[in-house]
């Protein structure tokens, strides 16, 4: 199945849309625009009538759902009708190795045990947990995910670059049905942001496709043709 995004310019470049169900690594600095192309894909599956878990690094459901609205992504109506779960990985103190470890066991359990119930589920950011575990957690996690996508589940993660353990990177990068790297760029004095498309499935193996956009509290994902940029 593939699913609209909403945006025909974020379709084309993605071979007509999001291939459900897939697992897909998102990858950039802060402030490249992780969490907003992450609203967007959840946004494609709730308006195609799938549930979604969303696993995040802000501190409430409530925080995320304001900071999703002031970004363009009005998911409040989902939220409470249940097809939107929202679960915060923020425990408040610092993350040991220890801590670490324990959460991305819980999560993978999660996953492996068939508990979650949704259609996708979408974890931003791994970062905040990544950096600080063990390689075996995190191999553990992404098999548990690329498990629960060959069953039926479409999964997003995101996570900044150099979090993941360089022997895991690019094996964890391979097992991914689509790999998306961001960036920033200055155009013209501007401050903008590029998503370049490294593999999904529906691409021509090899291809690379890129998007320059901005963020608009109005329309979400604004795309940037880039003769006017």
């Amino acid at each position: 199945m593939i699913l609209s995004t909403g945006n025909e310019e974020v379709d084309s470049r993605l071979g007509g849309g999001i291939p459900h169900p897939s697992l897909i690594a998102i990858e950039g600095d802060n402030g490249s625009g992780k969490t907003s192309i992450a609203l967007l894909l959840t946004q494609a599956y709730l308006r195609a009538g799938l549930s979604v878990t969303y696993f995040t690094n802000e501190g409430s459901s409530y925080t995320f759902i304001s900071k999703a609205k002031e970004s363009g992504f009005d998911l409040f109506s989902y939220f409470i009708r249940g097809s939107l779960r929202v679960y915060t990985m923020n425990v408040g103190i610092p993350v040991t190795r220890d801590t670490a470890e324990r959460l991305l066991g819980a999560l993978a359990y999660v996953f492996t045990s068939g508990k979650l119930n949704s259609d996708a589920a979408v974890i931003d950011t791994l970062s905040y947990l990544s950096s600080a575990a063990p390689e075996g957690s995190i191999k553990m996690l992404f098999e548990a995910l690329r498990k629960s996508a060959d069953r039926g589940m479409s999964v997003i993660v995101t996570f900044h670059p150099n979090t993941l353990p360089k022997a895991l990177s690019e094996p964890i990068k391979a097992t991914c049905d689509g790999y998306i790297r961001l960036s920033e760029a200055n155009l013209g004095g501007r401050r903008l942001k590029v998503l370049t498309v490294v593999k999904f499935k529906g691409l021509p193996s090899g291809a690379q496709s890129s998007i320059t956009f901005d963020v608009d509290p109005a329309f979400g994902i604004k795309v940037i043709p880039i003769v006017l940029s």
